[in-house]
């Protein structure tokens, strides 16, 4: 993996992209092609689950006008916690936090990502 900054600014940039071939072929980028991703409800497995975990959030908050941020990052060895924000594109109140705990493989391929809810968009 490069710098962990560049790291965050890839996969943050995944979950606000518009196109969606652009999202699959990010998604390709940054996972391992087994790799794994957990939210709340459900666990998406390799690069087509992935991708559809992503256009969901982006049909359920991006499309709606929402945008995620990176509020911070850290990196230790092979694994990275990165807490972001959901805020509104054109400007806002925080409308949710998240951390995800993420593990990447020796190529800084995301092997593991657990998705936390801190404050859920819907309380």
């Amino acid at each position: 993996m490069g710098s962990s900054d560049e790291f965050v600014t890839r996969y943050a940039a995944v979950w606000n992209e518009t196109d969606s071939g652009a999202r699959r072929k990010a998604v390709a980028d940054l996972w391992a092609e087994d790799g794994h991703y957990a939210n709340v409800g459900q666990e998406y497995r390799g690069h087509e689950a992935v991708a559809q975990a992503i256009d969901e959030a982006y049909e359920d908050f991006v499309s709606k006008g929402f945008s995620f941020t990176v509020h911070s990052h850290l990196k230790n060895h092979d694994a990275i916690r990165i807490v972001w924000h959901m805020v509104p594109t054109g400007g806002g109140d925080v409308a949710a936090v998240g951390t995800e705990f993420i593990t990447v493989d020796a190529a800084g391929r995301i092997l593991t990502n657990y998705q936390f809810m801190d404050i859920d968009p819907g309380q």
